[in-house]
């Protein structure tokens, strides 16, 4: 787990400086090392940068950039190739010679001798540059899912990053705000792919590579990965062996390190089969949960312990209260790449286990995407049989009508269920608006609208979900697809990533292993989610020597912090500076802004807090990176 960084550009010195500013804007991504080059690309020059995080491979032998002895190419690589040993042994076969151990070293081969074909071979998670000198190209891709994020701005020279503070260090690039982008990020909680809060920067594709040519040609990126559709011919006996089977296997494959790792544990399904299951594989595991100290409530760490004690794990709790928070939230706004509701979790449990000697640590993200953990899988095919008898009413009377049937219910369920009911009724709309954060007549308060912006109804960039093929037909695999293509690669994987990477500490997902989507893709609904079944019941079915009862009849949980609580105490002052910040910047309705406010103060315990935090946490980042005077809307 690295951080990489790259500049085309006319002028040599100007890209040198640049690339120094983006490597040491990167270096918690790699704290154990970092490397730049420079070589020429056509009329120009092609500037590389690395910074490392030593995981496999720890001597100087997988250093990067990493050039081929015979042929000169380089490669830049941030991820972890998990099947690299197979691959390597297919190389070695054909006379490749190797000087270390290293992943990216098995990557830079491959990539020689196959060229982008090689890409379908890998297993793991990674975004890389990879430069052949003999044609004068450049190739960038990105795993299938986007567990390793890579952004792009194209312009006068061509800059490319793991984080987007890293394109903008670079003092090549605008500043200027991207409306599209914003209207994303306050829909939603997290910025919608491609944009980002920047009008120059974008997200590069999940599952594409691309090529770059050195006389400035750029071919459109390619899609190596897409989903595969579901299997009439699968059975339920047969599923459940070939899930237990792939989720040992990613496991397994997982747990290569030449440094120690752990797991992030709580009390839910999927971190447990993640432990028991590593626990076969590696003795003397080290497992993390986090507690609360002052809200006991919420807290999961007896549930934890007891899953970490039964399996032999060397477990840590880590207590955090109200001053704690103060201390963490202000930290965590210093770090954030790009603006989110989401990752302060992450940013907490990272830094615990990094100031413990752990690099890497296994997470059970995934599992609720692919085996159907969420209230959605649920609630949207109920929502698309409810809106059948009404689908042809004008919006403005379906809205009536929630208004109606949510009488006495809290102003912001009053707004939910008015979109919801006011959309066009299909999955995928649905499913938009029982994810948003900020429903269309929130925003207009804000000042934005999706048409002015040049956005979808569901402030998307027009074309995304129609890439998806969307199923109508079988509502479980299309929650699925959505879930794992919005919410899990926007926001989860990015903040994931980001907040992880912020202490130089590697998160790894098993469940979002290749082999694994692969399989439960081709899953059709009556067996992923059988009519008489509970959520994940897959999971249920396959580990019964894991998921003991107690795990099995607790409410659903995970690593979830009590901002809201906190916003009325210790975190208050800051939430009052980032409101103000927001209101101050010129880019949002202040009056808007306050009323978000105020529906949180009269609603605490409410989703309301999430609006209101989300308001703070924009306003605290655009206070971080310009004055307010120079903070300006791209055109």
């Amino acid at each position: 787990m690295c951080g990489i960084a790259g500049i085309f550009s006319q002028d040599r010195a100007k890209a040198a400086g640049a690339l120094h500013r983006m490597v040491e804007a990167q270096k918690h991504r790699g704290p154990d090392g970092n490397g730049e080059s420079i070589m020429p690309f056509g009329s120009g020059v092609l500037a590389l940068g690395h910074t490392r995080l030593a995981v496999i491979d720890v001597s100087p032998a997988g250093a990067q950039p990493m050039i081929h002895p015979a042929t000169g190419d380089r490669l830049v690589f941030n991820g972890e190739i998990y099947n690299h040993r197979h691959v390597r042994r297919e190389l070695s076969a054909r006379g490749c010679i190797f000087r270390g151990t290293s992943d990216s070293e098995t990557l830079l081969h491959a990539l020689v001798e196959w060229g982008p074909d090689c890409i379908s071979r890998l297993e793991g998670m990674f975004a890389f540059a990879f430069h052949r000198a003999a044609t004068g190209e450049l190739l960038l891709a990105r795993d299938p899912l986007g567990i390793k994020p890579l952004y792009l701005a194209r312009g006068r020279n061509l800059i490319f990053a793991s984080e987007v503070r890293a394109i903008l260090r670079s003092g090549l690039v605008s500043r200027e705000m991207s409306a599209r982008g914003l209207a994303g990020l306050l829909s939603y909680g997290a910025v919608q792919h491609p944009f980002t809060l920047f009008e120059a920067v974008r997200s590069f594709p999940a599952g594409c590579w691309q090529r770059f040519h050195a006389d400035g040609r750029v071919d459109d990126p390619i899609r190596f990965w897409a989903p595969a559709r579901p299997d009439p011919a699968r059975d339920m006996a047969g599923t459940v062996a070939a899930v237990r089977e792939a989720v040992d296997a990613a496991v397994r494959d997982h747990l290569i390190s030449d440094v120690p790792l752990g797991l992030f544990l709580s009390s839910g399904l999927d971190s447990s089969i993640v432990a028991g299951m590593a626990a076969r594989h590696v003795p003397d595991l080290r497992s993390f949960t986090v507690g609360f100290a002052d809200n006991p409530d919420m807290n999961e760490l007896a549930l934890a312990g007891k899953t970490a004690r039964l399996f032999g794990l060397r477990h840590t709790e880590c207590l955090i209260n109200g001053d704690d928070a103060l201390n963490a939230v202000t930290a965590w706004l210093d770090a954030l790449d790009q603006p989110s509701i989401d990752g302060l979790n992450v940013y907490v449990i990272s830094k615990a286990a990094r100031e413990r000697g752990i690099k890497v640590a296994l997470s059970g993200q995934g599992g609720d995407e692919l085996f159907g953990g969420y209230s959605s899988f649920r609630d949207v095919p109920m929502l698309h049989r409810m809106m059948r008898p009404i689908s042809a009413l004008p919006p403005a009377i379906r809205r009536r009508l929630a208004e109606i049937a949510t009488f006495g219910r809290p102003a912001s369920t009053k707004a939910k269920a008015a979109a919801i009911a006011g959309c066009k009724g299909d999955l995928a709309s649905l499913y938009m608006q029982r994810r948003r954060l900020m429903t269309p007549a929130q925003l207009r308060l804000l000042g934005i609208d999706h048409g002015d912006v040049g956005l979808t109804a569901d402030f998307h960039d027009p074309g995304e979900i129609d890439k998806l093929a969307i199923d109508e037909k079988d509502p479980a695999w299309t929650v699925s697809l959505l879930e794992s293509r919005f919410y899990l690669g926007n926001m989860l994987l990015r903040d994931g990533d980001a907040n992880s990477m912020a202490h130089g500490f590697e998160i790894r997902v098993p469940f979002l292993d290749r082999r694994l989507i692969d399989l439960m893709a081709s899953v059709p609904a009556h067996i992923r989610l059988p009519a008489d079944g509970r959520p994940k019941h897959l999971l249920r079915a396959a580990f019964p020597d894991i998921l003991r009862p107690e795990l099995l009849s607790q409410p659903k949980s995970g690593f979830a912090l009590p901002i809201g609580r906190w916003m009325t105490g210790p975190l208050l002052d800051v939430c009052r500076e980032g409101i103000e910040s927001l209101k101050g910047c010129g880019l949002l309705n202040p009056a808007g802004i306050d009323t978000i406010w105020d529906i949180f103060a009269a609603e605490p315990e409410t989703p309301a807090w999430s609006r209101a935090f989300l308001c703070v946490v924009t306003g605290q980042y655009i206070q971080r990176i310009a004055e307010p005077a120079e903070v300006r809307m791209a055109s």
